[in-house]
Parts: C-alpha cells; structure tokens; sequence
C-alpha cells in the first residue's frame, strides 16, 4: 500500500504490482487504503507493508529539532526532517519576537522554520511501515545554547495532535494527516499548549494506475 501527498501521481502498473506482491499486498489496486484508523496517538500500526509520504510544512520556536519515526518493538529510529539550523533567520541578527503560548501555524511569528528558508533540507520524505508492527513518531529538541534538550513522542496527546486521514484528500490547508507538535508535551504546571512547534502532513492520496504504454 501506499500513500501520496499529490493526487496526480500516478505509479507504473507493472513494477506497482510487482512491489505489492513481494510486500504481500496483492490487492493494493482495487482495495482503497482503510489503514489510518491507526494513524493516531495511541499508535501507527499497518494491516500490510504500507509506504507513506511526509511534507515538512513549517516549524516555531528557537529550539532546533528533529522529527522521526520509533519501531515500538526494536526501538530501532529513522529521521524524516532535520533542522540544520533552529529557525530560517538563525545567525542573520534579524530581531525575531516570540509569540509563545499560541499556535502561529500559517505566519512568520515565532522563529519560523521553513524548508525555502534553509531550516530544513528536505520538503518529502517517505517511510515504509511494516506490516502489523507498532510505531510512533518522535521529536528531539535543543535549545540553541545547547543545555536545553528535549525529547517526546507522539503517543502523548500533550506532544503531538493529529487531524484528519491518510486517504482524506485535501481539505482546506491539510492533505491527509495533519502532525502538529508542543516541543514541551510534557505535564507540568504552565506547559503551554502551541501544536506549532514542528507541524508535518502526511499521506493525502492513494496512487493512482498509471496508463499503459503502448
């Protein structure tokens, strides 16, 4: 199985069959995806091998971070976006004001990281999700002094917040599921709730066959 972030893409017939066969997922073309019902907090977790595209959209907040994904089982990790630097304006001595405490998705408020800035190098990224294994994603943060590292996961509600579905479509700004994080999601007295500290979508799309070549 897989999921897109664009809807025109389309995957060559043959090697597309040829792939679902050796992941065991024969049915791949006639039967939609119906994995995202655990695509969520509790867990990401696939009835059959399942590839999925990342877009990074946009990060905020001084920290400089790194989002990926944890095998639950192995705790074996793989990074999807890196931070090279914490936000776009980082070393430029561009006054940035900060507007912590609220989520600023969408503006250039709060030491915005983008990918046109130079904050993060890639814009896609995709992982192939083993069949029936349990998964989460992470999120490590450092403060840019360094003594400040922190460390969540999304199987906190406190961390991460998910909206909508692998094979939504896109509706209004997301395509497929929207990834936002709190760096700081962890309980504490005055933890602030900013789901915009590093924001990622994923899936959107099943892909579609592509015509045959003649």
């Amino acid at each position: 199985m897989r999921q897109m972030k664009k809807s025109r893409k389309c995957v060559a017939g043959v090697k597309l069959i040829a792939g679902a066969i050796a992941f065991g997922a024969v049915g791949f073309l006639a039967t939609p995806v119906k994995a995202q019902d655990s695509f969520g907090n509790q867990v990401v977790q696939f009835p059959a091998d399942t590839t999925v595209e990342f877009e990074f959209k946009e990060s905020h907040g001084a920290y400089q971070s790194t989002l990926g994904i944890v095998n639950l089982d192995t705790n074996e990790e793989t990074v999807l976006f890196r931070e090279t630097k914490p936000y776009d304006t980082f070393g430029t001595g561009q006054n940035e004001p900060p507007a912590p405490g609220q989520n600023n998705i969408g503006t250039s408020r709060d030491f915005v990281g983008t990918v046109d800035g130079g904050a993060v190098a890639n814009r896609l990224a995709e992982y192939r999700f083993r069949a029936n294994t349990r998964y989460a994603f992470f999120l490590e943060s450092v403060s840019p002094t360094g003594q400040t590292r922190r460390s969540v996961r999304s199987t906190s509600n406190l961390a991460a917040a998910f909206d909508g579905a692998l094979d939504a479509g896109t509706r209004g700004e997301i395509t497929g599921v929207r990834v936002a994080w709190d760096d700081d999601g962890l309980p504490r007295p005055g933890k602030d709730s900013d789901f915009d500290d590093f924001v990622v979508e994923a899936g959107g799309y099943a892909p579609a066959a592509c015509p045959p070549v003649r």
